[in-house]
């Protein structure tokens, strides 16, 4: 007698990389909503499982740069207003990095100041 059950996932948590396989001890009866005990209990609300990890976030610009030992780094303006301080690797296909290269007059990161 197995100790496992695999349930089938809808598409979109398959594939966020959810596992579908369960000890059943961890699993429980599904118990529907009880309107007198927890009335306007929206029963369409889905847990959150946060931000999906390959979503793509937009840049707007890049501010600044600055140099720690032998590697830079990029200050990436992001669309939703955040900023972050980026290595080479992450910001080296940006059209923002074109831009930034432009005002500054150079076509290499070696070449920054």
């Amino acid at each position: 007698e197995s100790l496992t059950c695999t349930l089938e996932l809808p598409p979109k948590l398959a594939g966020r990389g959810i596992h579908p396989t369960f000890h059943v001890s961890r699993l429980r009866p599904h118990e529907p909503n009880d309107d007198t005990m927890f009335p306007h209990r929206d029963v369409n609300v889905f847990y959150n499982f946060g931000d999906d990890p390959y979503r793509e976030h937009l840049v707007d610009d890049i501010r600044a740069h600055q140099w720690k030992g032998n590697a830079v780094l990029f200050l990436v303006q992001w669309a939703d207003g955040d900023t972050t301080w980026e290595d080479w690797s992450n910001v080296r296909d940006l059209e923002a990095l074109d831009r930034y290269f432009e005002i500054l007059g150079v076509t290499d990161w070696r070449a920054l100041p």
